[in-house]
């Protein structure tokens, strides 16, 4: 047997799958292969099981710890059934893969098959032991765990943020390595349904590009609902003595710590996912670490050859790689291919409260050498948040010095995930402040915060 397709499309998460319908819509024959399992990262690993356990963990933490706060409390104890919460969790995921996996079979032009591709050649390769000659193709084979070789950490140690989702026992106690949104979001997982959880992050100011103030506020915060967090960490190295607990000792703001543990959540990044692709067959370049290099219009180093999502190592989310996976397939198929725009992207860590940003930070516009004026307020000042016992957080909104642009925006706060798109909306339509300032907010409600600060901005009544 041998096929021959307009696109063949390698990998069915989500920038896959978008890549593959957008090339069909356009009557293309396209053939979509998956090595299994069907579903992509943010299905099956990431984006929905963790906020699928994530949610019963907040609630559970509430119950616990702030329900006075509304005065209310709860006769007898609060449990937290963890083999029921995965079990649920993992319904909700075979429900949400199966669902995709019909809509991909139900759309004319897609033949979906399971099974391993590689290269042979710059427009050939084998699914299995089937050649496969295609016209184009795109690479969407997304990202895996990376587990980096410390000195000292035992095998026996070692979490990985899949094991993490599947766990039916809460560590006593969990030392996260890494500071991103998988080690906060997971370490907070961890830490409302009871371990003594302890993050370190080597970065000093927690993520470079974020505004100082509001990234010790938003830590801050996480700190006091249960995070012990270390930044900036130093000679660090495990241990352990005979017969005793291991530990995990550096140095960080000015001392030595010890700090013991019973396992290690390694959130210390992901790392493209292309064995067994044999990339130089087909004449793909990729840098140092495995990313698949792209030009503006998504193509590969050959051009027969396009790739999209997390594989290509720009900002790993799944807006961005659908539309990257949308445009790839475009692009593939049409006959001249059109620059790929630089969009609004707004990303967010779920945690309690949530953190959200959209567009340029204060650092990133400096450096890019572009004028900013800045303004900023608390949740402490908002009705909505006073009433709801909810006023931890904070918002910053960058403009153009001349042109009074709002180029970017960055908060933490209840919702912040939801609300964060309010102002990129906003910036996808290259709105002024002053442009904003005349929309009308609800009353009382937490997207008024950005209606306040706006006023302020622009010393609006």
């Amino acid at each position: 047997m041998h096929k021959k397709v307009d696109l063949l499309v390698i990998g069915a998460g989500s920038a896959g799958r978008y890549a593959a319908r957008s090339a069909a819509s356009l009557g293309k024959s396209v053939l979509l292969v998956e090595k299994g399992p069907f579903g992509g990262l943010c299905i099956l690993k990431g984006c929905m099981p963790s906020k699928a356990l994530l949610r019963p963990a907040h609630v559970f933490h509430l119950m616990k710890h702030r329900l006075k706060d509304l005065g209310l409390s709860v006769d007898g104890s609060v449990k937290a059934d963890i083999p029921a919460i995965v079990r649920m969790k993992n319904a909700m995921i075979r429900e949400m893969a199966e669902d995709a996996r019909k809509t991909i079979e139900a759309t004319p032009g897609i033949t979906l098959l399971t099974g391993s591709f590689s290269f042979t050649g710059p427009q050939a390769g084998l699914l299995g032991d089937t050649p496969v000659h295609f016209d184009k193709a795109v690479i969407a084979t997304g990202s895996r765990v990376h587990v980096p070789a410390i000195p000292g950490l035992e095998e026996e140690w070692i979490l990985t943020s899949d094991d993490v989702l599947e766990m039916e026992e809460i560590p006593s106690s969990t030392l996260v390595l890494g500071g991103g949104p998988v080690g906060l979001e997971l370490g907070q997982y961890l830490s409302c349904l009871g371990s003594d959880v302890t993050l370190a992050d080597t970065n000093q100011n927690w993520h470079p590009q974020t505004d100082p103030q509001l990234a010790r506020e938003y830590l801050g915060t996480l700190a006091s609902r249960g995070l012990n967090i270390h930044l900036g960490i130093r000679a660090e190295k495990f241990e352990r003595g005979a017969g005793e607990k291991p530990f995990f000792s550096f140095h960080a703001d000015g001392k030595n710590h010890k700090v013991p543990f019973d396992r290690v959540l390694l959130a210390t990044g992901r790392r493209p996912d292309t064995s067994g692709l044999n990339l130089p067959a087909a004449q793909v370049q990729t840098t140092r670490h495995g990313h698949i290099q792209v030009d503006a219009f998504l193509r590969t180093s050959n051009h027969s050859i396009f790739a999209a999502g997390d594989v290509t190592g720009i900002l790993p989310v799944l807006n961005l790689a659908t539309f990257h996976g949308e445009m790839a397939g475009r692009n593939a198929v049409l006959p001249v291919p059109v620059t790929v725009r630089e969009p609004v992207v707004p990303v967010a860590i779920f945690t309690d409260p949530e953190y959200a940003r959209a567009g340029l930070t204060e650092s990133m516009a400096q450096a890019r050498r572009i004028p900013v004026k800045t303004g900023r307020i608390s949740f402490s000042d908002l009705g909505k948040a006073i009433v709801y016992r909810e006023t931890e957080g904070g918002l910053k909104i960058v403009i153009h010095a001349k042109s009074r642009e709002i180029l970017g925006v960055e908060l933490f706060g209840p919702g912040a995930s939801d609300l964060v798109h309010t102002v990129a909306t906003a910036m996808h339509f290259h709105a002024t402040i002053d442009q904003y300032q005349e929309i009308l907010h609800i009353h009382p409600t937490f997207s008024e915060i950005f209606k306040y600060l706006a006023d302020d901005m622009t010393e609006a009544i």
